[in-house]
């Protein structure tokens, strides 16, 4: 019985100890997938507005301070990749018409460097689980997708047409929530979810077709997304 008691007080004491004295400053890394919505997300080819963006995937690294029981500040980066839906260009070779598409394309690229805020709450009694808000703002670096099309219809000369990558900086910004288990005074785990969105504009530019070239004008791409996934967190 007294073996039994002191267990249980040596696991609550190491428990209580955990998050009441765990540090104050923290790195973390997370990854996980990044669903495309809105326009980026947006399939519909004829649609200029369209990103035609697949789910990717994410990661990030981080620094975050625990300046007050319930506030905090985070600085981080974060790159995501998605991939180009192909097969929703296809509209271009008309059904029965014996024509084909060869296709080729990289992928949508952002990186983002991020400052911001955090708001903790404790769950239990211990502070060992928590909730956790995060909101940052900063800069995002996109780099469009680079597409080439090959089409031929019946007995036409086949075509070529490539669209250049650009690569441009835009404001961005994203809110978040996330569940936190502190293991030990220096390590932890969180799952969360991010809103994420930012705005690219694109610069005019040329798109060759065989021996002839044209200009596109200035555009924009509306980047919303939502990723969530596991980050791992070492407090020193």
């Amino acid at each position: 019985m007294k073996l039994l008691i002191s267990i249980l007080l040596i696991t609550y004491c190491s428990t209580t100890f955990a998050q009441s004295n765990a540090h104050k400053s923290s790195i973390f890394i997370g990854l996980g997938p990044s669903v495309t919505i809105g326009d980026f997300g947006n399939k519909e080819s004829r649609d200029q507005n369209a990103g035609l963006a697949a789910t990717g995937f994410y990661i990030d690294l981080g620094y975050q301070n625990q300046f007050s029981k319930i506030v905090g500040a985070l600085v981080m980066l974060k790159g995501k990749s998605h991939t180009i839906a192909n097969q929703y260009l296809r509209y271009y070779i008309p059904d029965n018409s014996g024509g084909s598409l060869g296709l080729k394309s990289n992928n949508w690229k952002m990186g983002s460097v991020l400052a911001g805020l955090t708001q903790k709450f404790a769950l239990s009694k211990n502070e060992v689980f928590s909730i956790e808000f995060r909101e940052a703002a900063g800069v995002q670096f996109t780099s469009s997708p680079e597409i080439e099309l090959l089409g031929s219809l019946s007995e036409l000369a086949p075509e070529f047409v490539k669209q250049e990558s650009q690569l441009v900086s835009s404001f961005a910004y994203l809110v978040g929530l996330g569940f936190k288990y502190q293991l030990n005074r220096s390590l932890g785990l969180k799952a969360y979810g991010d809103f994420n969105s930012s705005n690219a504009k694109f610069k005019e530019y040329t798109v060759k077709n065989g021996n002839n070239t044209f200009t596109v004008p200035p555009s924009e791409q509306q980047i919303q997304t939502i990723d969530y996934g596991l980050s791992f967190i070492i407090g020193f």
